[in-house]
This record gives C-alpha cells, sequence and structure tokens, in this order.
C-alpha cells in the first residue's frame, strides 16, 4: 500500500505544492512552499517521516530518495533534476551475498543544509553533508562534508572555489 501511496499516487498529483502536501500527509515533515517533482522513493519500508523539507525547498523531477535513514533538506535548497539521496548502502545482505560479508549494510543520514543548490544528475552517499550556502555542480558524487559557502564538483566531489556570500 505505502509503495502505491508513495511512487504510483504521488506522480499523478498535478502540481508540486500538491506532492509536497501529500507527502506531509503521508508523514514527511514539510515547510511551507515545499515544491516537489515526479521523485521515486525507495527503501519504503523505512518511514516516510525520513524526508524533512525547509520552507521554499525544491527537488526536481527524477530524483531518487532512499527512506533508509533521514534525508533532510534545508530551506532555500534545491535538488537539481536526476539526483540521487541515497542514505544506506547494501551489497546484498538481503539474500546473504558474500560480498556484503566484505562490504555491510550500512544506513547514515544526508545533511542538505539551507541556501544549497545540487546541480542535476548528482549524487549524495549516505552520512554526506552540505553545508549552507554551498554549490554542488551538475553530475557530482558526493561523499563526506562540503563546507559552507564552497563550490564543489567531480567524482568525487572537491572544493574548487570557496564562495563570497554576504548574508
Amino acid at each position: 500500500m505505502k509503495y502505491f501511496l508513495l511512487n504510483i499516487l504521488s506522480p499523478l498529483l498535478p502540481h508540486p505544492k500538491i506532492r509536497a502536501l501529500w507527502l506531509k500527509l503521508l508523514g514527511a515533515s514539510i515547510g511551507e512552499g515545499v515544491r516537489i517533482e515526479n521523485v521515486r522513493f525507495i527503501q519504503i519500508q523505512y518511514p516516510v517521516s525520513n524526508l524533512q523539507c525547509g520552507n521554499n525547498a525544491f527537488v526536481g523531477t527524477n530524483v531518487v530518495i532512499d527512506l533508509s535513514a533521514q534525508v533532510s533538506i534545508g530551506k532555500n535548497s534545491l535538488v537539481g533534476p536526476g539526483c540521487s539521496l541515497l542514505t544506506h548502502q547494501d551489497a546484498g545482505s538481503f539474500f546473504d551475498s558474500r560480498l556484503s560479508e566484505i562490504y555491510p549494510r550500512h544506513s547514515e543520514g544526508i545533511l542538505i543544509d539551507e541556501n544549497v543548490w545540487i546541480g542535476a544528475d548528482s549524487t549524495l552517499l549516505p552520512g554526506s553533508s552540505i553545508e549552507k550556502f554551498s554549490v554542488v555542480g551538475a553530475k557530482s558524487l558526493v561523499r563526506g562534508t562540503i563546507p559552507a559557502r564552497a563550490l564543489a564538483f567531480g567524482i568525487p566531489a572537491t572544493v574548487k572555489k570557496i564562495l563570497v556570500v554576504d548574508y
């Protein structure tokens, strides 16, 4: 039933603000003015309350959101289309893969602070943290922390420049 509510019914809702309200009704913490385009949820056996979006956050089309651990998107932040917010890694522990002995299942939340822009098709791995006023360039792979006011991009994403922000 949860799969139907999240991944079948949600995309049929006609407007991103209505979709945000729908997710709020299902248990997500959604601020005012949040817009959520057609997204895909994985690991939906975990609570929808693992999703938190601050006021005026925007989540673009075809974003994958992993509900294994908390995903927090700060106010005025933008997650570009095609991004993946992955809060777990699992090499097949559910079917006793030998790889899971080497790479055990791991879950850790993702924090996207306020006034952050995550460029299209970027991937944030478990435990990633993007601090205030930072920009992650398109098609980047983030693992760890991107400091405040940084421009970071690449595979893996590295800080290329500290931005001047007068706030």
